[in-house]
Order: structure tokens, then sequence, then C-alpha cells
């Protein structure tokens, strides 16, 4: 666990790097959220890091999917049932969420597509209900007001959250920073013209800490770095 914020902690693998590192994070609260549920049988160890915070299940009000991936949605169903509480997504990405289409998988190479389809229990995921649809601009009454960022390309629902009184902006998979910040990877990305200007749309805002759903926290000087980063992607995308 770390504590981003003092009111920001990022629960799960500590660096969210390997097969099984994705990380989770919670808002602490009056009525705490979650922000995505990590891979299946991901629950009980999250419900523990919550309980080691000072909340019970029954606390958690909400949980916020930043994207369908099934590494990000996996415990959902499980955390659902522990916690009862409502469930947030994008309307572009809720399908793949409550079942009504299936993940698409990775859309290159195909090996891997075929790897995964012989693996269907790391690839599917038990559908949930989407109780709250949100969108681009949105402001969720958390931490003194949460805003919700569309920002397409890794899959057409993709959303941030940016926390202006934590100055935090949460990215999910629009960045990863495992050792450096890196795009999401090509395989599972619908659209990466797309991604760059969604990340062009994060570096806009003002913040000083960033979270991902891969890697560790950026503490010092994030949004600098960002812009650096969007120099470098333009670039090499430029050419």
């Amino acid at each position: 666990m770390i504590k981003v914020t003092p009111r920001v902690y990022q629960l799960g693998s500590r660096w969210g790097i390997g097969v099984w590192g994705v990380n989770v994070f919670l808002l602490a609260d009056d009525q705490p959220a979650l922000i995505d549920t990590g891979f299946r049988g991901r629950a009980k160890q999250i419900l523990k890091e919550v309980a080691q915070i000072g909340y019970s299940p029954s606390d958690i009000a909400l949980i916020i999917i930043t994207h369908h991936h099934t590494d990000h949605t996996g415990s959902l169903a499980a955390l659902k049932k522990a916690t009862q509480a409502k469930i947030a997504a994008h309307p572009a990405d809720a399908p793949y969420i409550d079942g009504q289409s299936p993940q698409p998988g990775p859309s290159r190479p195909q090996w891997l597509s075929k790897t995964l389809a012989r693996l269907p229990q790391l690839w599917t995921t038990t559908p949930v209900a989407v109780d709250i649809l949100i969108k681009d601009g949105d402001e969720l009454p958390i931490l003194g007001g949460t805003r919700v960022l569309h920002t397409p390309g890794h899959t057409p629902g993709s959303i941030s959250l940016f926390l202006p009184q934590e100055r935090l902006v949460i990215a999910g998979d629009a960045i990863n920073h495992r050792f450096k910040l890196r795009l999401p990877s090509k395989a599972f990305t619908v659209d990466m013209a797309q991604e760059i200007q969604s990340i062009k749309k994060i570096a806009s805002l003002d913040f000083d800490f960033m979270c991902f759903g891969h890697g560790a926290p950026l503490v010092h000087n994030a949004r600098p770095a960002v812009m650096n980063f969007v120099k470098m992607i333009e670039s090499k995308y430029q050419k």
C-alpha cells in the first residue's frame, strides 16, 4: 500500500508491474470510493488493505472503473457483492462491463489473441451492471470534487480522474509508468492517435501528482514529466 496523498491510497502490487501488477486506488472520504478492481481473485486482498486504512466493505459507496479491460474489472463482481457499492463507468465501455458486448481481446499480435482464447479464465469477467454512467466533465462528490476526464484511445470509454484538492490525476491506462512514462500496450489500444490526444488533454491540467493503472505514482514534478512525454511521443509519431 502506498499513501500517495493524505486521502488517496494505492493498493496492491507496490510498483504495479509484472503480469498481475495492476493498481487499485482508494479515495478516503466520508463515503470512500475504489478506482478499478484488478484481475479476478484480488477482492480479498483489496478489502484487507481497505480494512487496514480503517474502512469496512460496507463503507465503500462507489467503485469507478477507468476502462473495461479484465485486469481492471476482474474482481468487480466480487467487490460489488462484498460492498454493495454503486458501479460507475463511461457509457462507451459499459457494455463490456455489463456483458452486453464480449471483451474484444488484443487486436494484435495474432498469437496473443489465440493464447487468450485458450485461457478464458484470464480474459473473461463476470458481468456487472453499471449503475452510474459518467462522461467528460462530470464532477463526482468525492474529496471536494473529482472531475471525470474522457480520455479515449486505449478503449473507447477510457476515463481519467482529476482531483484538484489533492492536485492529483489518476490516469488509468492512458499512461503507464513502468520505470519511465510509456504509452499503453499497442496490442490492447484501439486508437493510438486518439490516445495521444488524450494524454495532451491530461497534460493541460494543473497537478503535482499522478497515479497510473500500471507502475509507481509520480510524486515529484509530475506535470513537467508528462509535458515532456507529450513532446517525445508527438515527435515520434509525426515522423
